[in-house]
C-alpha cells in the first residue's frame, strides 16, 4: 500500500486570545461568538466546507490559499513548530 507524507507548507496563524479577537476578526472576517454575558467563547468562519467554530485557545490559520480554518491547540502543537521568517527583520 503507497505510504504518503504532507509536504511542509508555511501558514501564517494566531491563536485564539481574548486580547486579540477584533484583529482577528478584521484579517480573517470570522465573526466572534460571544456567551450570553456579552464575554467572547470564541469565533466562526467561512470555510470551503461550511462555517467553522473555533473556541479560545484554538488557532485561527490562513492555509495557502489563502482559506481560513480552525486547528485545536494540541493538534496544532504536535503538528506545527514556529519557523524564522526572513520577512519580519527589519
Amino acid at each position: 500500500m503507497p505510504m504518503y507524507k504532507k509536504k511542509p507548507v508555511a501558514v501564517e496563524c494566531y491563536r485564539l486570545e481574548e486580547n486579540n479577537l477584533e484583529q482577528l476578526s478584521y484579517w480573517s472576517h470570522a465573526e466572534i461568538l460571544r456567551r450570553p454575558n456579552g464575554e467572547p467563547s470564541g469565533m466562526m468562519v467561512m470555510t470551503l466546507e461550511g462555517n467553522m467554530h473555533g473556541k479560545m485557545g484554538d488557532y485561527l490559520i490562513k492555509g495557502v490559499r489563502g482559506e481560513f480554518y480552525f486547528c485545536d491547540k494540541d493538534i496544532f502543537e504536535e503538528t506545527y513548530e514556529e519557523i524564522n521568517n526572513d520577512n519580519d527583520k527589519a
